[in-house]
């Protein structure tokens, strides 16, 4: 049953009684709507750094594979199969994975490539197999990573000190031509679209057939 007033009248809302009820309306549909689109935002935003790290992940485990896999040639520091490295560059003999026509496992002797173009922002591959003469410089290109910040690359010394040998070096100098025994790979990567957040990662890939630099630059 309606409440009634002392006259008789049914009872009903007032206009100040719609609009506060309106306005407590409005604040919880605001309240509910920013919180969804925030979550939304995030989501996005972790699923943009998800996968610039996992491309950063696989960039570092090519270079890796080809790390472990690489074969030492000579003594020749002249030679196109000597191991040569720098901050933003390095190149060796490795041998590749592949499939032959017979689709079986195999694997091809080949000069690789990893260099940062500072000017694009891009990590790039290249690869020189016998019919390119393993000048890599005739190579086609591969971008592996846009957008990169920072990329370095770092090479194994020793320090002096037995309790903690290693020292890391921007560019591989060795009088008799040796393959270092660690390489170190440090790239930053811009964040996803919107983000100022830089996407870090290290990677440490130790070579059993290497040494330690007894050269300090």
């Amino acid at each position: 049953m309606f409440k009634r007033y002392r006259h008789g009248m049914a009872a009903a809302f007032t206009v100040i009684e719609l609009l506060i009820a309106l306005s407590i309306f409005s604040v919880i549909a605001i309240t509910l709507y920013s919180t969804f689109f925030a979550g939304i935002s995030t989501w996005k935003r972790s699923g943009d750094n998800t996968g610039i790290y996992q491309n950063i992940r696989v960039t570092f485990d090519d270079i890796a594979r080809d790390l472990k896999n690489m074969i030492y040639f000579t003594k020749d520091d002249e030679s196109a199969y000597i191991f040569s490295g720098t901050s933003e560059q390095v190149i060796f003999m490795t041998l590749e994975e592949g499939i032959s026509e017979k689709t079986e496992p195999q694997r091809e002797l080949v000069r690789i490539a990893y260099s940062f173009d500072n000017a694009k922002g891009d990590i790039v591959r290249e690869i020189a197999g016998i019919s390119l003469g393993f000048d890599t410089r005739k190579a086609e290109k591969e971008i592996l990573l846009k957008n990169v910040e920072d990329f370095k690359v770092e090479y194994c010394y020793f320090s002096g000190d037995e309790d903690d040998p290693y020292l890391w070096q921007e560019e591989w100098s060795d009088e008799e031509v040796k393959t270092p025994r660690g390489v170190k790979i440090t790239a930053s990567l811009k964040g996803g679209k919107g983000s100022k957040e830089t996407s870090k990662i290290t990677r440490i890939v130790f070579i059993s057939t290497g040494v330690l630099g007894e050269k300090e630059l």
